[in-house]
């Protein structure tokens, strides 16, 4: 197991981001060489090897310059500041892992790169080599250091007010705005392989739950695009056919081959999506998949005290996801007279998928169970046994490989992200026993993973809280006290929310009221990057959006408008935005219809049991859903009960069902419930609001 960006390069003096670094670097006028990576990056460790282990590249760096490494999981921030951030040096490259950066002494970026060999010999493409430009760079700044010293200075202040400007575009909320994000979202749309856009190819799973909003309110295309792309993405190799969850990403545009790390995050967003629209389409495979993500998650990233953080790619550079893929002779061996109905199923043939690695196979689904019974002639439910039984028979097979390493750092944003979705996913599938684990984790992370405060750090070390306050943990952290609180209609998870809340409108509001990635520190520290604005969603949900919708959610169910209006006031502050870059604004899109036409909530009020009219109104999908359990007369919950506007009734038990400003007439039993839900549905338009 493993928990940080490890230095493998060891012959390489890394330190770590810190003062006495800068301080180091100014005192013997050193240019800093930064590299950002992650347990799970296969060409961060492939530059280990190839790069940071040449001997020519030791020497230069250790003579030369100041090394520092970061886990880019762990200091997401920072990691964030240098991919955006302009470089002095024009020309240099964009981001990603592994993020090679030069700065000057005073922390500016100067240079950035990704994956660079020591020598530009042309077996990687053409990239340079590292030495060329590290010499190159080192030659400059000997010759004219205090000339682009100061240069750096004003280009840094600049560069901070670039990315300001980028998201200081004030506006008006309307449903024109988010149409005009669900078309740029549509537009991207790959409608022959599913998904959006090309190679490489994402999930976009934010994008994807925008548009089942839309879908259950009446567009038929957003419906069409989510079932196609959900079923694209699960028949894929970027889905783990064997053991459950998803890759990364697909290296290819028809999901085929992926980068075979499992991160936490993706796997979260796309439980949540894929239990919703099975809730929506009643499509039993979006169940499966959804439980298929849970089982890999209770195998591989359950902790004592949280989910751990990711699955790495392989078990070592010489090795290109051995571990998930198989050769004929393999699969023969594993599943017997069977084999040849699995290799059809899943397209094993000896020539492989693998250009570094011949003849191994990523499994992927080339036809369904019909058409592999027309083609055998064995009958469909044979079929669907034997290959049931192929799975079963794989995975142990596949667990006796060496296995790839997992980042054992439990991180309070992804834990957030993982017990929200749990919760949804356990209402809309029925899978009570997720609510229960989700519920529990949040528990463990109440008492590791905050101050005395009441405020979330981001993980723990050595049993030090560290990052305390960055806007993703509050973010995910409140959506999930929101969610428990209603999953358990549980006093004090509320309260908690109320503090992280106050922290947030306190501490994480920037110019012209946008949220921001950090609260702002009063002594100046050049190792702490300035508050950012941030609304994309890349690769996941902007922790601003997040935010956003949760703050509203939190005003409504306490009745204390200060959290919704701080909510609409972040969002406006973007809302001139040009909203054609559709799949990174998913999230943002989905703010602005909360706070539009949110929320749609069932409040079933009873003085005893409601277990039938609760689960009934868990299991449907509904955008921006709030789900609660109320008894009449309880003081502490009369703000709902006013905003609901409930009224006593003869039997005691009760369900209202209310979209945005009107509520429906109230239900008196769980067939009654579905009926106003159907309703509910029916009146409301493909812009979210509610007919008259």
């Amino acid at each position: 197991m493993s928990n940080a960006h490890e230095n493998t390069a060891a012959d390489i003096n890394w330190r770590d981001w810190s003062p006495e670094t800068l301080a180091a670097a100014r005192d013997t006028n050193k240019l800093i060489l930064l590299d950002s990576g992650a347990t799970w990056c296969h060409w961060c460790h492939v530059m280990d090897r190839v790069t940071y282990e040449d001997p020519d590249v030791i020497d230069l760096v250790s003579q030369r310059f100041i090394a520092v490494r970061i886990d880019r999981d762990r200091r997401p921030e920072l990691d964030a500041w240098l991919q955006r951030t302009p470089t002095v040096v024009r020309g240099s490259g964009y981001g990603g892992w592994p993020l090679t950066v030069v700065l000057t002494p005073n922390a500016t970026p100067l240079w950035r790169a990704t994956f660079l060999p020591p020598r530009s010999e042309g077996q990687y493409g053409p990239v340079p080599g590292l030495i060329d430009v590290l010499q190159r760079l080192d030659e400059i700044w000997r010759e004219k250091h205090e000339a682009i010293a100061r240069s750096a200075a004003q280009f840094r202040q600049q560069g901070r007010h670039q990315l300001d400007a980028a998201y200081d575009q004030p506006g008006t909320l309307s449903a024109a705005l988010v149409d005009r994000i669900a078309v740029g979202i549509k537009g991207e749309y790959d409608a022959e392989r599913g998904g959006f856009g090309h190679a490489p190819k994402f999930f976009n799973a934010t994008s994807l739950e925008l548009l089942l909003m839309r879908a259950w309110a009446g567009d038929a295309e957003a419906e069409q695009i989510v079932t196609h792309s959900l079923t694209a993405m699960a028949d894929g190799g970027v889905h783990d056919q064997v053991a459950g969850g998803f890759h990364r990403y697909s290296v290819d545009r028809r999901w085929h081959v992926p980068h075979f790390e499992k991160m936490a995050y993706d796997n979260a967003a796309l439980l949540d999506v894929y239990a919703s629209a099975c809730a929506l389409t009643g499509e039993e495979r979006f169940a499966e998949v959804a439980r298929g993500i849970v089982a890999w998650l209770w195998r591989d990233l359950s902790g004592d005290a949280g989910f751990y953080a990711s699955q790495n790619a392989d078990v070592g550079l010489d090795d290109d996801g051995d571990f998930f893929t198989w050769t004929v002779e393999e699969m023969r061996d594993a599943l017997g007279e069977d084999a040849e109905l699995a290799m059809r199923y899943y397209g094993v043939d000896a020539e492989g998928d693998m250009d570094a690695r011949p003849g191994r196979n990523v499994l992927h689904v080339t036809m369904n169970a019909d058409e592999l019974a027309a083609k055998t002639g064995r009958p469909v439910e044979d079929i669907h046994e034997a290959l049931q039984a192929g799975r079963q028979a794989l995975l142990p097979t596949r667990r006796r490989r060496a296995t790839p390493s997992i980042d054992t750092t439990v991180f309070a944003d992804l834990n957030g992200m993982l017990i929200s979705a749990l919760l949804r996913a356990s209402g809309h599938l029925g899978e009570k026993d997720w609510a229960d684990v989700a519920v529990t984790y949040l528990e463990a992370l109440l008492d590791s993973h905050r101050n005395a405060a009441g405020v979330f750090g981001h993980y723990i070390d050595d049993g030090e809280l560290h990052n305390v306050g960055l806007l993703a943990d509050q973010a995910w952290m409140l959506r999930a006290l929101l969610d428990t609180f209603q999953h358990a209609n549980s006093p004090e998870h509320l309260q908690a929310a109320r503090v992280v809340g106050d922290f947030i409108i306190d501490r994480l509001v920037g110019e012209g009221a946008s949220l921001v990635c950090r609260p702002q520190v009063e002594a100046p520290d050049p190792t702490v990057v300035a508050p950012r604005r941030s609304w994309d969603d890349a690769p996941i949900r902007s922790a601003a959006s997040v935010a956003a919708a949760a703050l509203a959610d939190l005003g409504w169910l306490t009745g204390e408008p200060v959290y919704t209006e701080a909510a609409r006031r972040g969002v406006e502050s973007f809302a001139g935005v040009d909203s054609r870059y559709g799949t990174f604004l998913g999230g943002y899109g989905m703010a602005v219809d909360r706070l539009l036409y949110g929320p749609r909530s069932v409040t079933v009020v009873s003085p005893g049991g409601t277990a039938g009219m609760v689960d009934e109104a868990r299991r449907r999908y509904l955008p921006h859903k709030v789900v609660l359990r109320l008894k009449p007369g309880d003081p502490a919950q009369k703000a709902v009960l006013d905003q609901i506007g409930y009224a006593p009734v003869a039997n005691g038990a009760v369900a209202y069902v209310c979209g945005h400003t009107a509520c429906l007439a109230p239900a008196g039993d769980t067939e009654e419930l579905r009926h106003r839900l159907d309703e509910l549905r029916q009146r409301t338009t493909p812009r979210g609001s509610l007919r008259r």
